[in-house]
């Protein structure tokens, strides 16, 4: 390899030809067992990809769901202001309840249901509360 080197004339040429040369190198310096127990590991890794992708998707699905049950509850409490106008006094104690201590409570109450039989979407509703539980502080502190 390093004898044929000397007779390229471009170092980005002698570059690409001295990495595909490692390369072969490599490939046939391996011993047979180290090869066969890669591909061992490489074919077990099908299941595993699989399992993270359901478990990222029942995850994602337990936001989506707490998303929801937070824009729910922040729609009830815009319709029962605008129907109720003597209410809008209170105000925040209304928004505190709509949107802090009944999604809350749907979100422990529906991981604690789900955690058995789809535990990546429990932990996603659960991960969603301590997100939301987390914002309120922060925004009650700073305001």
């Amino acid at each position: 390899m390093l004898c044929e080197l000397e007779f390229i004339e471009s170092d980005w040429a002698a570059l690409f030809w001295s990495l595909g040369s490692t390369t072969a190198i490599f490939r046939r310096s391996l011993p047979h067992a180290l090869r066969a127990a890669f591909k061992r590991w490489s074919g077990e890794e099908r299941p595993m990809l699989k399992h993270i992708r359901r478990n990222a998707a029942g995850a994602l699905s337990g936001i989506l769901i707490a998303f929801a049950v937070l824009a729910a509850g922040f729609a009830a409490v815009r319709v029962l202001l605008a129907l109720f106008p003597a209410v809008a006094m209170r105000r925040e104690s209304a928004e505190l309840l709509a949107v802090i201590v009944a999604p809350e409570t749907i979100f422990v109450v529906a991981a604690v249901a789900l955690w058995r039989k789809r535990r990546p979407m429990a932990v996603g509703l659960m991960l969603s509360a301590v997100i939301v539980v987390a914002h309120v502080v922060v925004h009650v502190s700073t305001h």
